[in-house]
């Protein structure tokens, strides 16, 4: 990906040469230490140390030296560039009357890389396509363990055996359609209306109201605002494709919000996945009353 490679110093350039990089996740650099690229699930050290100075240099290369346009994503603790590379921030946070406005001294950057794996959901499509259409699913899965692949691939198989029906795609961060000036960047299906870097809280109320979704798909459910739109969406009628880090449904019942709407039935399907071999490994599949199908 040539628009993370312009970004990093030229020894990182180096280093990154001797791995296979269309397999790389994550690239850890830390302030004072070798770099630590997540290679297919497994970390390796690289031979290039980072300083204090290259975090600062990546990140201003990353915002096209323009910090101020970038920095109501930073503020969140992340930067998102040009096909969907999501760049982490930990530094020094500057507050004013307790809301973040800036991070300063960088101390390490995880640049996570999406990856496009076409038909990677083909083992769960016949479960989570049912009745000639979609059925609302949540995704459950540890970080890193290919719930945003898995996502992005159900979204393009709705758009190609469903095409009269309209997919909106809540990308909070930018990873999901990697959409840059308006154009997508990774294939995110047919009839697919892109929202980014609004809260989902928004993209529910407003994209129900002004777009006439008839799927939403959207990553990493953690809120109670999240959780009460979710919910408000499916009894409008809308079919919602979420994700959320658990490591399995006995967590998922746990958290206050989602156990709601577990008790409840919202959710016709869940997909458990974990980081196997390869990330996306399917552990189960179940159905609304949490029956292994």
């Amino acid at each position: 990906m040539e628009t993370l490679r312009a970004i990093l110093p030229e020894p990182i350039r180096q280093a990154i040469k001797h791995i296979p990089f269309d397999q790389v996740y994550e690239l850890r650099l830390r302030a004072n230490a070798p770099v630590v690229a997540c290679v297919d699930g497994r970390n390796f050290s690289l031979p290039a140390d980072v300083t204090c100075e290259d975090l600062e240099n990546i990140v201003h290369k990353a915002a096209e030296y323009a910090i101020y346009a970038v920095l109501d994503q930073m503020v969140k603790g992340f930067i998102t560039i040009r096909g969907g590379v999501r760049i982490g921030i930990a530094g020094e946070l500057v507050t004013d009357r307790g809301q973040v406005v800036a991070i300063k001294n960088l101390s390490s950057l995880c640049i996570r890389i999406p990856h496009e794996v076409k038909n990677c959901a083909c083992a769960v499509v016949p479960y989570v396509f049912a009745l000639n259409r979609p059925v609302t699913t949540l995704l459950v899965a540890p970080p890193g363990a290919g719930k945003t692949t898995l996502l992005r691939d159900l979204a393009r198989q709705i758009g190609t055996k469903y095409p009269t029906l309209n997919t909106l795609l809540l990308d909070e961060r930018g990873e999901l359609a990697a959409c840059y000036q308006g154009e997508k960047q990774l294939d995110v299906g047919q009839n697919c209306d892109v929202i980014t870097g609004g809260t989902k809280a928004f993209g529910f109320e407003n994209g129900i109201r002004s777009l006439r979704p008839d799927v939403i798909i959207t990553d990493e459910i953690a809120t109670a605002d999240d959780v009460a739109m979710l919910k408000r969406a499916v009894r409008s009628g809308v079919v919602v494709i979420a994700s959320v880090h658990a490591a399995d449904l006995g967590e998922v019942r746990a958290k206050p919000d989602l156990g709601v709407l577990v008790e409840q039935g919202v959710f016709e399907r869940y997909v458990v996945l974990r980081m196997g071999e390869h990330a996306g490994e399917v552990v189960g599949i179940y159905d609304r009353a949490l029956r292994h199908l």
